[in-house]
């Protein structure tokens, strides 16, 4: 039917409505000339809209005036106080000072009747009593109408993400909540995609002064946006904590024993991503510095290599008849540096640093086979009870998931403060099944002595475990080990 989903169709035209009514209403500048302030209305959207994604509350009425004086470079108003009056006065258009919701009244066709449509578009925040200021964030269809102006997916699409995830929590739709994690999920992977683009572009790209300080713009600007998410993040997590201490409370009751168990999914979901998030901030920074330093060295030396010595200084310094201070200035950077080369008696009292050595040796230490007869029975069943917790939680960590990376794995304990994370065992569990590629228990190798016998026997529906080598490499206080793709396979059907 043509007019199916009329009313949706009216709320999305009488969205832009608060702004239609401030086209009407117009200002005099300085120099006589008339403004509507339609514009000055989107540009509070946007100032609001940017607090939300840097985290930062503290936008009130006067944070609004000193925004619009700055975009305006005070061609409105001469004080400070004609800028608050025109803040206060976009404000109350889109928060009315009666405390009602905006509405807008229609006729819905389909239905044969008068009908309205509420919208919010700002919201009170906190309030700081000692200045009596209000603080204000956008609200649904603030956001809604701002998202409607320009794409803005491309850019922030974790952060919008992170944004209705917090709002979806506060009212209890964890369904959604997982829903919204897998959107997440999937925009970690797209940056960390457009992440290794931007490495190759750098090593192929970089030919001029001018292109490297482009890049650089442009990796400043990941790295701050990708702190400003962990950020966000870390309230998040923070937030999901407070949420599942205060259903605890009340587990017993049947509707807070079901919200309990989806809070524990999304927490465990958002973990996981939380993970791969954070493996991008190392990522982002790797390319802030390693990456783009040697850009710029590999241009300096593509420069020194189109240097002709004899054409260029020589042949200008012998032919040319140049002033004494002009042929100084042309020679000087190509006189040897006077270096002395002398050495103190106090540097034998100088601190040493052994750190390295002493970890160098630590690590001399792990096994070379995956048994020993040398070993006692006690060490051997110390070995098979620390591999069978790994892989326990291992499996908790993964759940429904059949891949994912160690260094994920190991973020997820470290949250947790797992005692496993530092153990020695640890790495010797993952070093010998590097070794090996695949463990399998699907068949009755596992003997008595077999440091996976207690694996095979806690988890029947165990099938494989099998790791791949990556290339970047997980440093620890204690350890260092290469980052590896880890893939299990379970069959639940025994």
């Amino acid at each position: 039917m043509e007019l199916e989903n009329f009313q949706e169709r009216m709320s999305r035209i009488l969205l832009f409505a608060p702004l239609y009514r401030l086209q009407r209403r117009r200002i005099k500048r300085k120099d006589g000339t008339e403004i509507s302030l339609m514009e000055l209305g989107l540009m509070s959207l946007l100032f609001f809209f940017e607090k939300m994604l840097s985290g930062r509350r503290d936008a009130g009425i006067h944070e609004l005036a000193l925004f619009l004086q700055d975009q305006t470079h005070g061609s409105l108003f001469d004080t400070v106080s004609g800028y608050e009056k025109t803040a206060r006065d976009i404000v109350t258009t889109f928060r009315p000072s009666t405390g009602r919701r905006n509405e807008e009244p229609f006729f819905d066709w389909s239905a044969g009747k008068n009908a309205s449509i509420q919208f919010s578009y700002l919201k009170a925040d906190k309030v700081d009593i000692s200045s009596n200021t209000q603080y204000y964030v956008l609200d649904e269809q603030g956001l809604e109408l701002v998202f409607a102006t320009k794409e803005y997916f491309n850019e922030y699409q974790l952060s919008i993400n992170q944004l209705i995830l917090r709002k979806q929590l506060e009212k209890g739709q964890f369904i959604l909540a997982l829903h919204q994690i897998e959107e997440m999920r999937l925009n970690v992977e797209t940056l960390h995609d457009r992440m290794r683009r931007i490495r190759q572009e750098i090593h192929r790209s970089i030919v001029s002064k001018a292109t490297l300080e482009r890049y650089q713009k442009i990796v400043k600007d990941l790295n701050e946006r990708l702190e400003s998410e962990e950020e966000q993040f870390k309230e998040l997590k923070t937030f999901i904590a407070e949420t599942k201490d205060r259903i605890r409370a009340n587990v017993n009751n049947d509707p807070e024993r079901v919200a309990y168990t989806s809070i524990l999914d999304v927490e465990r979901h958002l973990d996981a991503v939380h993970g791969a998030h954070r493996n991008l901030l190392q990522f982002g920074i790797e390319l802030g510095t390693s990456a783009l330093t040697a850009a710029e060295e590999a241009l300096y030396f593509s420069r020194v290599d189109s240097f002709n010595f004899e054409n260029d200084i020589t042949s200008r310094f012998l032919a040319t008849p140049l002033p004494l201070t002009s042929s100084r200035r042309l020679i000087d950077p190509f006189l040897p540096i006077a270096k002395a080369v002398i050495w103190s008696p106090l540097d034998v009292f100088a601190p040493q640093r052994l750190e390295r050595l002493e970890r160098e040796k630590r690590q001399e230490d792990f096994p070379d086979t995956e048994e020993s007869d040398d070993e006692s029975e006690e060490a051997k069943a110390n070995i098979r009870y620390h591999y069978n917790i790994i892989v326990t939680n291992l499996l908790t960590f993964l759940q429904y998931n059949e891949e994912t990376d160690l260094r994920s794995f190991l973020a997820y304990l470290q949250d947790r403060r797992s005692p496993y994370a530092s153990e020695k065992q640890f790495y010797i569990f993952w070093m010998l099944l590097h070794r090996r590629g695949e463990i399998r228990f699907d068949g009755s190798e596992w003997y008595n002595d077999s440091p996976y016998r207690d694996i095979a026997a806690r988890h029947p529906e165990l099938v494989s475990i099998t790791v791949t080598e990556r290339s970047d490499r997980i440093e620890t206080d204690d350890y260092t080990i290469s980052n590896m793709n880890i893939k299990v396979v379970t069959n639940h059907g025994i």
